[in-house]
């Protein structure tokens, strides 16, 4: 009977499997590293792209919001030729110069509320993409904006809230509308280019129903709104002017991106 002999297998030292369990070891790190790695580029790749479509997107609002401030501010002066009009002055031969202050006043209103943009705002909340911001300081200048557009929505609101209730029904009841549509060639020009125009057609502006125009209430509103659009604007627009600026500041500063 032939007999098969087993072929002799030599045996390996410590030494040998400690290498070869050193090299699996090695072989398995660097693969967790070079996926760190690869997730690392992608990130910071998504994040750079996300804080340039964000810092678009405020600097944007920031040459907006301050449009709105000046047009504010240019309304206020208004209010007050008309609040000081209704106290003291004649309310008889009236002209274009009264009737523009009316309409700055009554008229002119959506257009002077600021509305910031939030869609790439929007877009890294619900994509859970804040995480790529590890900075401190670009995380809390993020939530510093978030809180002041709020605000401004508020306030808006509470703006807007102030002249359906008030100075609409005022409107309806004394503003002359005839003068309006002499002035605006019955609309064809737009009440934005009309007060932005330094020109405007002189035709005479009478109050409707006169008779029961109540001049101490008629300026207390116009007084109020007064009050309420100057608040906004030192308040909660200037707040958001405060925490755009803080914003792009720390998108440049963290992301490199140019202060065009």
């Amino acid at each position: 009977m032939e007999v098969h002999h087993h072929p002799h297998v030599e045996k390996k030292s410590f030494k040998e499997y400690l290498l070869e369990g050193l090299m699996i070891f090695l072989a398995v790190s660097m693969g967790f590293i070079a996926e760190n790695i690869r997730e690392n580029i992608t990130e910071n790749h998504k994040a750079q792209e996300l804080a340039e479509s964000l810092y678009q997107e405020v600097k944007s609002d920031s040459i907006i919001i301050q449009q709105k401030i000046g047009l504010r501010v240019r309304k206020a002066q208004e209010m007050v030729y008309l609040r000081n009009c209704l106290r003291d002055s004649s309310l008889d031969h009236l002209g274009s110069t009264f009737g523009k202050a009316m309409m700055w006043s009554y008229q002119f209103v959506s257009s002077i509320l600021f509305e910031a943009q939030d869609g790439i705002l929007t877009q890294l909340r619900n994509s859970n993409s804040f995480k790529f911001y590890k900075s401190t300081e670009l995380q809390n200048a993020i939530g510093n904006y978030t809180v002041s557009i709020n605000r401004v929505r508020i306030r808006n609101e509470q703006e807007y809230n102030v002249v359906d209730n008030f100075l609409r029904k005022e409107s309806i009841k004394h503003y002359d509308f005839t003068w309006q549509e002499k002035v605006t060639n019955d609309g064809e020009i737009s009440i934005l280019q009309l007060i932005n125009s330094d020109q405007i057609m002189e035709y005479p502006f009478e109050f409707q129903n006169k008779n029961l125009l109540n001049r101490s209430e008629s300026a207390g509103i116009v007084a109020q709104y007064l009050l309420v659009l100057r608040g906004t604007t030192q308040l909660q627009y200037q707040g958001y002017v405060n925490a755009n600026h803080e914003l792009l500041s720390a998108l440049r500063k963290n992301y490199h991106l140019e202060n065009e």
